[in-house]
């Protein structure tokens, strides 16, 4: 279907919702062609039309729209948040509070745009990796880039200043007051600024120091390389002649590997354990506090005070614990993802409890600490991005062909189909099924105010109030009230 008969049937879908607002009906319901579903005393609207494609919610806090999986629109008027998706994750544009983000090509291109408190729009472009810029309201971080030609980026990848021309020719980084000057990088390099001095002919030598501070030097890197560093007022040093030798020293803390990566011992009084790993990763033991026993991919258990992981023969079973204080959670998975079990228990008062189950790509199912649960069929990416409403939004309505789902009152909803069969049932025991593909075939109500059975739309069925009962055939109804039942109408109408 093109995007002309899909926009034509949007158009059909908002008549529909005129249809249905004029006759006072709460609920139309065409099976995956067309489902709307509105409620006056909570000011809800839900359309969704040609099963996954299209879709509209709107409720007091917000409304959102989408034709998947080309664009999906959602505005949330409490928290001042929009949101536009294009093909996710192709193109997403954010704004929350006056700012906006906007990225394209899965942020090959990214523009920001944030509102300081003095009113000013500050401006942050990227179109990677060629072009960096950026307009700030203090112009010292504002800066622009053409790489590999020139430019000058400020608080950017992790440095406070960038400067390069006709990259690798000439590239400054600086950082604490420090400069890293490299010509034909990452060839030849010289450090100035704070203190600090040395230089570089990669790979064959060089240094940097700043004394009583730090002290780096590789030769042939990386066959030699030392580094120490004064870390809080206590030194921390690390010697490297790979592949043969490397030990790290810090105050409680003694590590030496012989055949690096393969053989190595952790001696650590801080935690209060031994390690030895002979040859890693097949074989690992510690004691103390951490106590932990490894034949990979045999076996494994790894013990802490609020931690626990292991497994048998990886990667079919696989074990962590975790001890949050007032909850303990499990996981359990079997073949990495193929089976996820995510139990949250409480062992105190107010802990935390919830169940997450995965079984990829056949199901998921959760129940949250509020009661709110759900079961899906199936789910391909939802044990990858669990938690992940861009996902949620634009891609799982088209594999999701049955879900269930209960909400904090108990009140609970099925769909199978995209509403070809839809199943309610609320916390007063009120019930509600309906076979629908686009035709009604079997509808069935079960609530205090009536009962009802209807086959092809009403063709044949039955229908019963407390005040009057009816069979419906070929379409035409016909009173089998009691004569009492008729006299109490009668009575409750006026004698009438």
């Amino acid at each position: 279907m093109n995007t002309g008969n899909l926009a034509v049937l949007i158009a059909l879908s908002l008549c529909f919702l005129s249809v249905i607002h004029a006759s006072g009906e709460e609920v139309l319901n065409m099976g995956p062609l067309l489902y709307i579903d509105r409620n006056e005393e909570t000011g809800e609207k839900t359309i969704d039309a040609l099963g996954p494609f299209v879709t509209y919610k709107k409720s007091p806090e917000g409304e959102e729209y989408g034709l998947r999986p080309l664009f999906y629109n959602y505005r949330n008027y409490r928290k001042d948040r929009t949101g536009v998706d294009v093909l996710y994750p192709l193109l997403t544009q954010r704004s929350f509070e006056g700012d906006t983000k906007l990225q394209l090509l899965v942020y090959l291109f990214y523009y920001k745009s944030d509102l300081r408190p003095s009113g000013f729009r500050e401006k942050e472009y990227t179109l990677f990796p060629f072009v960096f810029g950026r307009h700030a309201e203090d112009e010292e971080r504002s800066f622009f880039a053409v790489f590999p030609f020139f430019g000058r980026m400020k608080q950017k990848f992790g440095k406070d200043e960038i400067n390069f021309y006709l990259f690798p020719l000439f590239l400054q980084t600086k950082k604490d007051g420090m400069a890293n000057n490299n010509v034909l990088w990452p060839f030849f390099g010289a450090y100035s600024g704070d203190g600090v001095r040395g230089g570089r002919f990669w790979p064959v030598y060089g240094f940097r120091e700043k004394e009583d501070v730090f002290e780096d030097r590789f030769a042939f890197w990386p066959i030699y390389m030392h580094r120490e560093k004064d870390f809080y007022g206590e030194k921390v040093s690390s010697t490297a002649f790979l592949p043969f030798y490397y030990e790290m020293d810090m105050p409680g803390r003694k590590q030496r590997t012989y055949l690096w990566p393969f053989i190595t011992t952790i001696e650590d009084t801080n935690r209060d354990f031994r390690r030895w790993d002979i040859p890693w990763p097949i074989a690992t033991y510690s004691r103390g506090a951490i106590n932990t026993k490894r034949i990979w991919p045999f076996y494994s258990l790894k013990t802490e005070e609020d931690y626990q992981t292991g497994y048998l023969m990886w990667p079919l079973y696989g074990y962590k614990r975790f001890d949050f204080g007032d909850y303990v959670r499990t996981r359990t998975t079997l073949g990495l993802f193929i089976y996820k079990d995510i139990t949250d228990t409480p062992t105190a008062e107010g802990g935390k409890s919830g169940k997450a189950v995965h079984l990829w790509p056949l199901f998921s199912y959760r129940t949250k600490p509020d009661g709110e649960s759900y079961f899906r069929f199936l789910s391909l990416l939802e044990t990858f991005l669990p938690d992940n409403p861009p996902r949620e939004r634009n891609w799982s309505p088209f594999w999701r062909l049955f879900e269930w789902r209960m909400d904090k009152e108990g009140n609970q909803k099925s769909s199978f189909l995209w509403n070809t069969i839809r199943a309610e049932r609320t916390s007063d025991g009120a019930k509600k099924f309906e076979l629908r593909p686009i035709i009604p075939v079997i509808s069935f109500e079960d609530s205090e105010e009536r009962s009802k059975f209807y086959l092809l739309g009403g063709l044949f069925g039955y229908k019963g109030t407390p005040e009057k009962k009816t069979l419906r055939i070929l379409f035409i109804p016909v009173n089998i009230s009691s004569d009492k039942s008729s006299e109490t109408d009668g009575d409750a109408n006026g004698g009438s």
